[in-house]
C-alpha cells in the first residue's frame, strides 16, 4: 500500500527511457558531469531570466517562501503536493532552489523555475519514488501546477537542503538575502529513523554503517540549524502524524504559512490519504548490532524523542 496516496489516477508508474539512460545507463557520466551541470545551469538561468523580464509582476504578491529541510524518504513530497494543491500556493518537488541562490539567480528567477517544476509535476501526475513503489500525489480537481492568488511559494527538497546547510552553514542568510521583501518558514519533516535508513540502503546500495551515519550526520545539521531559527518560522511535524491525521495537520501547515483553510481543498486532500504510514524498514533485515546503535542515537536528539527503539 502506498504511504500516502491512491493510485490509477492515470499517471505513469515508472521511469522514462529518458531518465534511466541519464540516472542509471550509460548516460549517467555525462549526466554526473561538472560540463552537463553547468550547462543545465545556464540553461535555467536564461529562461528564468527571460521569464522574469517578460513578467516582472507576477510575483508581487508572494508573502512567503517555504523551505523544507529533513531527510529523503521522509515524506516531504507528500505535504509539498498537499500545498501544491492549495489555491494561493506554488510547492515545486525536488526543484533543488538552494542550488539556484548559491548560483546568483534573482528572486524572480527562482520564482519562475519552482512555478515551471510545479507546473512539470502536476503533467506528470505528482508520481514520486520510482525506484522504490511510485505512487501518485495527485489531487483531483484541486490547483497542483496552478494557482487562483499567489501568496505562498515553496520546494519540498529536503535531503539535499539539509546538506548543503550542512556545507555552507551561511547560506540561510544568502536565502534571506536574494529573496528580499519575502518571508522565509521553515518546514521540518521527520520519520522514524529506521525508514529513512532503510530506503538509503535499498535506494543507494548504502551499507549500515553509511546510511546511519549518513542519517545521524544530517540530524546533526538539524539540530544547528533548529538553534538559528525563530520559533515562528519553524514548523515541525512528523510524517506518521501527517498520514493519520491529515486533515488536522493539513490545517495546522496552512495556518503556519498564513494560507486559508479551505473547506473544498482540505477535504479534496484528505480524501486521497491513506490512514496508515507506510514502512520501509522491512525491505531490509536489521540485525541486533545495528538496532542497537539507532536506539543509541534517537536519544540524542529531541526531535526524535519518543520513537520506537526498534524497527
Amino acid at each position: 500500500m502506498s504511504e500516502a496516496l491512491t493510485q490509477g489516477n492515470g499517471a505513469s508508474p515508472g521511469p522514462s527511457h529518458i531518465r534511466r539512460f541519464f540516472k542509471r545507463g550509460p548516460g549517467a557520466v555525462i549526466f554526473r558531469s561538472g560540463f552537463f551541470r553547468r550547462l543545465l545551469l545556464f540553461k535555467h538561468f536564461a529562461g528564468s531570466y527571460y521569464r522574469a523580464a517578460a513578467q516582472p509582476d507576477l510575483f508581487r504578491d508572494v508573502k512567503t517562501y517555504c523551505m523544507f529541510v529533513g531527510h529523503n524518504k521522509s515524506g516531504t513530497s507528500m505535504i509539498g503536493a498537499m500545498l501544491d494543491a492549495h489555491p494561493s500556493a506554488i510547492v515545486a518537488d525536488e526543484a533543488d532552489a538552494l542550488e539556484y541562490v548559491r548560483a546568483g539567480f534573482s528572486r524572480d528567477q527562482i520564482f519562475h523555475i519552482l512555478l515551471r517544476q510545479s507546473r512539470r509535476e502536476f503533467r506528470k501526475g505528482r508520481v514520486t519514488a520510482r525506484r522504490l513503489q511510485p505512487y501518485s500525489y495527485l489531487v483531483p480537481g484541486q490547483w497542483q501546477g496552478r494557482y487562483r492568488n499567489l501568496q505562498v511559494i515553496g520546494d519540498s527538497t529536503a535531503g539535499s537542503t539539509t546538506r548543503r546547510f550542512a556545507l555552507e552553514p551561511d547560506l540561510l542568510v544568502r536565502v534571506r538575502h536574494v529573496l528580499y521583501g519575502v518571508d522565509v518558514k521553515i518546514i521540518q519533516v521527520v520519520r522514524n529513523p529506521y525508514d529513512p535508513i532503510s530506503a538509503m540502503m535499498v535506494r543507494g546500495g548504502r551499507s549500515f554503517e553509511n546510511a546511519i551515519e549518513t542519517y545521524f550526520s544530517y540530524c546533526e545539521t538539524l539540530t544547528q540549524l533548529r538553534q538559528g531559527f525563530d520559533a515562528g518560522r519553524l514548523f515541525t511535524i512528523r510524517h506518521e502524524d501527517f498520514v493519520r491525521n491529515g486533515e488536522l495537520k493539513l490545517k495546522e501547515i496552512c495556518n503556519f504559512l498564513g494560507l486559508p483553510a479551505e473547506p473544498d481543498y482540505i477535504g479534496a486532500c484528505a480524501r486521497v490519504l491513506h490512514k496508515t504510514p507506510d514502512t520501509y524498514r522491512h525491505l531490509v533485515k536489521w540485525d541486533a548490532s545495528h538496532i542497537d546503535r539507532v536506539a543509541g542515537e534517537i536519544t540524542r536528539f529531541d526531535f526524535l524523542d519518543g520513537y520506537p527503539l526498534e524497527p
